[in-house]
């Protein structure tokens, strides 16, 4: 049996059970159920058919509930348009339905903490903004980066530190819901500090004494206070999708050695995230550099894998699934070689 494990999110592509069956059958440990998308009927459903398959296969497979966590997010678009280079947008904190020129942004603080010239990241760092004047609820941006801008995109203000409630008032309706529903896992988004998971599991542990706290590593705030973090959790996500954006991104494979070796120190568990396979969302391959990844993040020593928008809206999930068994057990075989020629 592979060392590392799997896990993959569940979106469209994967709900149906002829499709979690193969994927289970091909080498699937968890799955994730990503609460930032999705209503509380469509997770539960998700949650039987694992717990059905379950008994059917004779299998043991986990859940994971990854809550969304505080993220600022565009709202409602009239129709997606296109930002050029040198466009000037509003950001504004009423909520107006967006069109060129003007979008809500759903951020309640004050904008106070924003300065002229900070940068703002849309869509995972797609469209880049840069702010030139601030107004009490409102931001004068400037395109550096363009694209096509939808709704419900999220926002990164990374050099920011803004003022936010560590589990917002979505979080705590999900929480709930895990309470009832009982997963093996619940991921914490943008973890800043050690009283962020002592928080959460203050709320989960005398309920759910089982269910393991994994903090999320995806902010700047969380890269300095990371030993205390790794200390206070269950677990740790190197999650490299957000942390891409708050530093830059050359920056994330050091990052990521260095948090895997904190949390082999004191045996605490570690994945890796995104973009592991990203390729195979629309091919039937990955890339070479994608599997040179999966492998040295397994030279690392990462505890699991985790697969995203490859398996919750790829074209083929069991084919990623049966992709990355293959890398495991490779790169794995290799490593026990290696070991038992340094012993």
């Amino acid at each position: 049996m592979p060392k590392t494990k799997i896990i993959a999110t569940l979106g469209p592509a994967s709900n149906d059970e002829k499709t979690l069956r193969k994927m289970i059958l091909y080498g699937l440990d968890v799955v994730r159920l990503n609460f930032s998308h999705g209503k509380h009927a469509e997770h539960l459903e998700k949650i039987n058919s694992v717990r059905i398959l379950n008994k059917k296969l004779k299998r043991s497979i986990k859940i994971m509930q990854d809550l969304e966590g505080f993220r600022i997010r565009i709202g409602r678009i009239k129709e997606p348009f296109i930002l050029h280079k040198k466009d000037v947008l509003y950001l504004t904190q009423n909520e107006v339905v967006g069109e060129k020129g003007v979008v809500y942004f759903d951020y309640a603080g004050s904008l106070k903490s924003i300065k002229s010239g900070a940068f703002i990241y849309i869509n995972d760092g797609r469209i880049i903004l840069k702010v030139k004047k601030v107004y009490k609820k409102e931001l004068k941006t400037e395109v550096l980066a363009g694209g096509v801008l939808k709704g419900r995109k999220g926002v990164n203000i990374p050099d920011v530190e803004l003022d936010f409630d560590s589990l917002t008032q979505k979080d705590m309706k999900d929480i709930k819901f895990a309470l009832r529903h009982k997963p093996d896992y619940i991921a914490q988004s943008f973890v800043r500090n050690a009283s962020d998971i002592i928080m959460l599991k203050k709320m989960v542990k005398p309920h759910l004494p089982e269910c393991k706290i994994i903090a999320k590593i995806e902010s700047q705030s969380a890269l300095r206070n990371i030993n205390e973090i790794i200390r206070s959790s269950d677990g740790i996500m190197v999650a490299r999708g957000d942390l891409g954006i708050c530093v830059p991104i050359y920056h994330i494979p050091i990052l990521q050695k260095e948090i895997v070796k904190k949390c082999r120190l004191i045996q605490k568990p570690v994945i890796v995230a995104t973009q592991m396979l990203e390729s195979m969302i629309e091919e039937p391959i990955p890339t070479r550099a994608e599997v040179t990844d999966v492998a040295n993040a397994i030279f690392d020593g990462a505890n699991f894998l985790l697969l995203s928008a490859e398996t919750a809206i790829g074209k083929n999930p069991p084919r990623v699934i049966a992709m990355m068994n293959k890398i495991i057990k490779y790169s794995e075989q290799y490593q026990n070689v290696m070991d038992s020629f340094l012993r």
